[in-house]
């Protein structure tokens, strides 16, 4: 069966629970800089959040009809939301809370609207993610497509050509070069995208084989490394250091199959793994859900240190979603990527 064909796998349950550690890590460390409380360990947190994305991402990368078809597919996907939640955040909501509800808040007048979406300054600052995963893909596809030419060397081209961008992106990071709309991020990450794609195809680790007994040390191992060699990097910004781009594969790489092998052992925690199957919504959102859990707490009354007050947001932002993730899915799924607005066709 060729690759292009198209069929419906099984979900793999515990994936979406790895998506939640991480979609509540994105979380807990947004939620940190919001009330400028370190969080113990950040940049140990940082090192793979993000990289897991990008891997779990290229797991499930397909060819489908063509570039086409999957060009199609990605816009209803990723560029969708993105763009929808960009003005939604930017334009709607500050206006609402200005204008209606007299809240002071940053908005972004109609005549900035591209400029900041240039220069990367979104009020909901998450959505990058999203612009930034749907250029990897396409990048990715159009490598992809050229190594096909090379029947028998396409998987080493892909390999080859993956690691030469992601070493473009990091390069562009180290000499100050930046690029818009988080194209230079796209390119840093790349490693991560193929990575997930090889793993996926060639290997047996996703799924349950004679090496799981030994899990429990490989993963302590490759959170022990990430914690001694980790350091800060931004892939939102694509800022390294000469140390950090050292170490962030190698960190992004353990970290990641670190988590995704710690939920393969859990197989399923109800909530979690619920939050990691609708992680978009959350993503695209949690700013304005825990901005407004904050106003609701200062006006509260509570006498507590910021790492209290911190903790309460976090659980109560994220209990939200046991009634905003159902709401979305009924009355907002073109634009949370559950159904298409672009039709597909067969």
């Amino acid at each position: 069966m060729s690759e292009n064909s198209i069929v419906k796998k099984p979900r793999i349950e515990y994936i979406d629970l790895a998506k939640g550690f991480c979609i509540i890590l994105v979380v807990m460390v947004h939620l940190s800089a919001f009330y400028t409380y370190e969080l113990p360990g950040s940049d140990f947190l940082k090192a793979f959040r993000m990289p897991l994305y990008f891997f779990l991402s290229g797991c499930f990368f397909k060819a489908y009809e063509g570039f086409g078809g999957f060009f199609k597919r990605k816009v209803n996907k990723l560029l969708i939301p993105f763009f929808f939640f960009y003005f939604l955040t930017s334009v709607g909501v500050p206006h609402v809370q200005v204008h209606l509800l007299g809240i002071h808040t940053s908005l972004l007048h109609m005549d900035k609207i591209f400029t900041a979406f240039l220069t990367e300054t979104y009020p909901n600052q998450p959505i990058w993610f999203l612009l930034c995963l749907f250029e990897d893909s396409i990048i990715f596809y159009s490598l992809y497509l050229l190594a096909q030419r090379f029947e028998s060397k396409s998987n080493l081209i892909i390999c080859i050509g993956a690691l030469l961008i992601g070493v473009i992106g990091l390069s562009m990071s180290l000499i100050h070069i930046k690029l818009p709309a988080t194209i230079d991020s796209a390119l840093s990450a790349m490693p991560f995208f193929a990575g997930g794609y090889f793993v996926f195809r060639k290997t047996n680790i996703l799924k349950p084989n004679k090496y799981d007994k030994y899990l429990p040390l490989l993963i302590i191992a490759a959170f022990v490394f990430v914690a001694i060699f980790c350091t800060y990097y931004s892939f939102l910004r694509n800022a390294f250091s000469v140390r950090a781009a050292i170490v962030v594969y190698p960190c992004g790489f353990l970290g990641t199959y670190g988590v995704i092998m710690l939920a393969k052992i859990l197989k399923r925690l109800p909530l979690i793994s619920y939050f990691g199957r609708y992680s978009i919504m959350i993503l695209v959102t949690h700013i304005e859900v825990f901005n407004f859990l904050a106003g609701v707490l200062e006006h509260s009354g509570l006498n507590l240190s910021v790492g209290y007050i911190y903790t309460i947001n976090l659980v109560l932002t994220m209990l939200s979603y046991v009634i905003i993730i159902p709401f979305m899915r009924k009355f907002m799924p073109h634009v949370t990527a559950q159904k298409d607005v672009i039709p597909i066709g067969k």
